[in-house]
């Protein structure tokens, strides 16, 4: 009797513990989209996007437009507006099972991305073509939250003896925000240090989906030390609601370095010189000099939100 009761007793005791590992999977209630579900509705959505907003990119019916393609990609996946409503809610709220999809889809991006530079041999691929060269050295695509750390993506890119006194850095890239509500708001800063220890920037604003540019000349032929900058995507300040799908993809960035002969540098750029894609987004677009180059907002400088602007 007692050895019948002493291994009933180390039964019970198994049944407990292989209950617990089964249940202390990374599962997620069936009523949500399962993350990979998730990450292949969102990455179609990011794909419909862009074919969107190339054909249509001043269409006035954009956002009817937007919401045809956004059910479209629904209906492909055979999921339900109210499904995918709910399991945004589900997933901000679960930070774990979030930046699981997100790490995916940013992988996806950053090869999607990849791809298609290697297609375009001439400046996405960084081959110098006559006295231009694409000098981003990173992946050509990303992808933002808000949530840290990934909210944040910066660069450091030191010069070498291809760099000339003169030179002309253009910074370019296009932004698509998948978002369900709320403000829009991303930030890029493109810093130029010079070997006088001098610094100019150029920092932008952006809520829309378009092409944008920051550009920095070496007008006073000083010789460039250092380029840096940063993407980044703003939080809302007194947010009515965190739950709800929140994404800035980045895609096709490319710094162009542009040897500008002496005959040209006689002939100063302004500020209007720059590509800008509307005032109201640009409204950060102008040069200053400083002398330091201010930190991205990751932690180990100052926020955004408090820049000097």
């Amino acid at each position: 009797m007692h050895r019948f009761f002493h291994f009933s007793f180390l039964l019970a005791i198994a049944f407990i513990v292989a209950s617990g590992f089964c249940s202390c999977g990374d599962s997620i209630p069936s009523e949500y989209l399962q993350p990979k579900e998730l990450e292949e509705v969102l990455y179609d959505y990011h794909v419909a996007l862009g074919m969107l907003y190339g054909d249509m990119l001043n269409d006035e019916n954009r956002a009817y437009n937007e919401r045809l393609y956004k059910l479209a990609v629904l209906k492909k996946h055979n999921v339900s507006e109210e499904k995918f409503e709910k399991s945004m809610v589900y997933y901000m709220r679960h930070a774990e099972d979030l930046q699981k999809v997100y790490k995916s889809l940013s992988e996806r991006v950053r090869a999607e991305a990849a791809q298609v530079g290697a297609s375009m041999s001439a400046m996405n691929a960084g081959v110098v073509q006559g006295d231009t060269a694409n000098v981003w050295p990173l992946e050509p695509g990303l992808v933002l939250m808000q949530r840290k750390p990934n909210n944040v993506m910066s660069f450091v890119i030191k010069a070498d003896t291809a760099y000339h006194k003169g030179d002309r850095f253009n910074l370019g890239f296009d932004t698509q925000f998948l978002y369900q509500e709320g403000f829009k708001d991303g930030i890029a800063m493109l810093a130029v240090q010079y070997k006088n220890d001098s610094v100019a920037t150029r920092t932008t604003h952006f809520s829309s989906n378009s092409r944008y540019n920051l550009e920095v000349t070496d007008n006073d032929n000083l010789g460039v030390k250092e380029i840096r900058g940063f993407f980044y995507l703003n939080k809302e300040q007194n947010a009515q609601t965190t739950t709800t799908l929140k994404l800035l993809f980045i895609n096709r960035i490319q710094l162009l370095r542009m040897r500008i002969h002496e005959a040209k540098q006689a002939v100063k750029s302004t500020p209007d010189s720059i590509g800008r894609n509307s005032a109201q987004d640009d409204r950060e677009n102008k040069p200053r000099h400083l002398n330091r180059i201010n930190a991205a907002p990751d932690g180990s400088g100052a926020p955004v939100e408090k820049l000097e602007r």
